[in-house]
């Protein structure tokens, strides 16, 4: 199966003079040699690279504008290419399920950016709500005659999906207008204010796009960033994050900034501790890796944080374990203790 890339989805909005996310490439598509993949998380903190960012660079990191809705479709759009790469592949084909690997980590690490970024505006909610409505186990309405039997991992997954994308009440969008006496164009009216699959290619068929871009996407899937390092500066944002409160509470004139600056290094540290999680490293120090980031964001729960993040570093740990470039065995081992949420 011969395979072309797919450009890092440019979740930058045009018209706020923000950062483009998109994949770098100085030369033309046809040379696949010179084009790289890059992972979407990493591309959105470089804003504040480092592991000593300044006040100024985590406000910045904070305030950078990201188009969430676009993130969110390119997400469904990915998730929905690896289902067809699926069907597509021969049995024992290792190059088509590296494919499906790397459609899986850049769709969950998109997942994981809409999430944990916050709902500043009513596109940001709706991206949110429209991704809780349409990823991850869902819970659809039975017949009456319909005796259901659900397991408790997969109550507990639906809970931390829709925790994960809740948004707060006050900016819940209202629904599309109904159509009047005198309107037309009935048979696509909108049924929601932003339809997430709207133009996209639907689930099933050959794949869309990935079969031109197989030798990047299968790159990609094998490009894992030092799990270690991630870990600790989730520690290091997190302990920032609390200084910065605690320095924001004593009333000094920049408390405003300081307060900004603590958010971005808070939403920093998520965004490290997903990464852990969804790059599907299987090993014994990775797995040890990622059982301290189960411990820490354990911790983070004693210290407040908001239930909505930590309840998508469980989302896309939950949904990682479902990669397809993982050993057959792993999902079992991919079962960690989680607190309840606090």
């Amino acid at each position: 199966m011969a395979v072309t890339p797919m450009k890092v989805p440019d979740m930058t909005r045009k018209n706020e003079g923000g950062r483009s996310l998109a994949r770098r490439a100085s030369k033309a598509i046809d040379e696949p040699a010179e084009t790289t993949m890059r992972d979407p998380i990493t591309v959105a903190m470089e804003i504040a690279a480092g592991d000593d960012p300044s006040v100024a660079e985590l406000v910045a990191f904070r305030r950078q504008p990201l188009d969430l809705k676009h993130a969110a479709r390119s997400a469904k759009n990915l998730h929905s290419e690896e289902f067809r790469v699926w069907l597509a592949r021969d049995s024992g084909d290792d190059v088509g399920e590296a494919v499906c690997g790397g459609l899986e980590i850049m769709s969950i690490s998109l997942i994981a950016l809409v999430a944990l970024w916050p709902a500043d505006d009513l596109d940001a909610a709706e991206a949110k709500l429209a991704l809780d409505a349409r990823t991850g186990v869902q819970l659809h309405r039975r017949e009456k005659d319909f005796d259901g039997s659900m397991d408790a991992n997969t109550a507990r997954r639906i809970r931390w999906r829709r925790a994960a994308f809740a948004v707060p009440a006050l900016i819940l969008p209202p629904a599309p207008a109904a159509p009047q006496s005198d309107d037309r164009g009935l048979a696509s009216w909108p049924l929601e204010r932003f339809d997430l699959v709207e133009h996209l290619p639907k689930r099933g068929g050959p794949p869309a796009f990935a079969d031109r871009h197989v030798v990047e996407w299968s790159r990609f899937a094998r490009s894992a960033p030092d799990l270690d390092a991630l870990l600790q500066r989730a520690a290091k944002m997190f302990e920032t994050c609390d200084r910065l409160l605690e320095l924001a509470g004593r009333g000094p004139a920049n408390a405003a900034e300081l307060m900004v600056a603590a958010e971005g290094a808070r939403l920093m540290g998520y965004l490290a501790a997903c990464q852990v999680m969804i790059w599907p490293v299987h090993n014994r120090d990775a797995l040890a890796t990622k059982k301290q980031v189960v411990a820490l964001i354990n911790r983070r729960g004693e210290a407040g944080d908001p239930p909505a993040m930590q309840s998508a570093v469980r989302h896309v740990t939950a949904e990682s374990a479902w990669i397809k470039t993982l050993p057959y065995d792993a999902r079992d081992r991919l079962q960690f203790d989680w607190n309840e949420l606090v």
